[in-house]
């Protein structure tokens, strides 16, 4: 019995996952370096997400923009163009869901894979949320990196976007 016993907790210990809040808010930092040209783009905004599928992401730099998600499709909010375009989403990136399948690596380092893309995940000494990297299909390395972290219970409110009556609306999803 006790051969078993330790057996579990092995395993336990060698595959712990992370553990994942139903949700989340964030101040957040993207890098986007295109491999091709060696270019890199930076972006920076707030995030707040719920799982299983909704997410609100509100860029402030290098422009204003919101990009709200959903189970099936995505609402782009672009003040500049005065526009908001609305696409079908096929391979959506839901960083909970990503987080949910992560399996232990080495000390703060997890990896993931969804729609065939490997996620590396990397979280601090209390495994909280610090950065998810991976490589796009266009081969684009991305790096996602997380503070002001706050897990607290969030207000169906905080992820609602709002297209303001003049705005033109773009039907993407064709």
């Amino acid at each position: 019995m006790h051969k078993i016993i330790t057996a579990l907790s092995l395993a336990t210990a060698l595959f712990a996952s992370l553990p994942v809040p139903q949700q989340l808010q964030a101040d957040f930092n993207q890098t986007v370096l295109n491999t091709e040209n060696n270019q890199t783009l930076h972006y920076s905004g707030h995030v707040a997400m719920k799982l299983p599928n909704r997410a609100k992401w509100s860029y402030t730099v290098p422009v204003a923009k919101t990009i709200c998600l959903t189970k099936e499709r995505a609402w782009v909010i672009e003040p500049e163009l005065e526009q908001a375009t609305l696409y079908r989403l096929d391979r959506t990136i839901p960083i909970l869901a990503i987080l949910e399948k992560a399996e232990k690596i080495g000390d703060n380092l997890y990896k993931a894979e969804y729609n065939g893309i490997d996620y590396t995940i990397r979280v601090d000494g209390k495994k909280r949320l610090e950065s998810v990297e991976y490589t796009d299909e266009l081969g684009n390395r991305v790096t996602l990196r997380f503070g002001a972290i706050d897990t607290s219970p969030l207000e169906d409110s905080r992820l609602k976007c709002d297209i303001p009556e003049d705005y033109d609306i773009i039907d993407g999803r064709f």
